[in-house]
């Protein structure tokens, strides 16, 4: 059955291509959203993730590739947090990628969503979820306050206040994506 929006990580860029509405909402967020994070600090870093942020939306990359491209863009020995292996742990772009195009996938999605007056939205379970993860133990499966999933998203990945409280994305390789109750009614 064919469905409007992911309902899972993996599926995001099949969406993408699908929706281009979706995909345009993305790209503005992209170009106007604050991206918390020591990684793209200084110089032209946080212009040359979104350019590749940008790339992977539209589908002139792929996610390998965003990987790849995001480790060459924003190389470690050129920030100014190159000493500090939590900045940079293993895996560093790979993560920092994962992270904020679900971020903006899910964004969109949310706020969409409330543009359209809905209040809730539902956390599908993934085929490739960890049941054991807390984003499978209290998110997935179950209708959600859509406000207040926006709401932490934003504080998090925007303003940078980081907290322990359920939110898609939870984590770097959380395969969780927000869906729309409408898809599921």
């Amino acid at each position: 059955m064919y469905s409007r929006y992911a309902h899972q990580f993996s599926e995001i860029p099949a969406t993408l291509a699908e929706v281009p509405e979706l995909r345009e909402e993305i790209l503005r967020l992209i170009d106007a959203e604050p991206m918390a994070g020591k990684v793209t600090e200084g110089g032209d870093r946080l212009d040359n993730f979104r350019l590749i942020l940008r790339q992977l939306v539209t589908g002139e990359i792929d996610l390998s590739a965003a990987y790849y491209l995001t480790e060459r863009e924003l190389p470690r020995s050129q920030s100014i947090h190159a000493a500090d292996n939590r900045v940079f742990p293993s895996g560093w772009a790979e993560r920092l990628v994962r992270t904020q195009f679900s971020r903006f996938y899910n964004q969109a999605i949310m706020e969409d969503s409330m543009n359209d007056g809905e209040t809730e939205c539902y956390v599908p379970h993934s085929s490739e979820e960890d049941g054991n993860s807390e984003c499978s133990l209290t998110l997935a499966g179950r209708t959600h306050d859509l406000k207040l999933l926006h709401d932490r998203l934003i504080a998090s990945y925007r303003n940078g206040n980081w907290s322990r409280e359920p939110k898609i994305p939870g984590h770097p390789h959380c395969t969780h994506v927000i869906t729309p109750t409408r898809e599921i009614r």
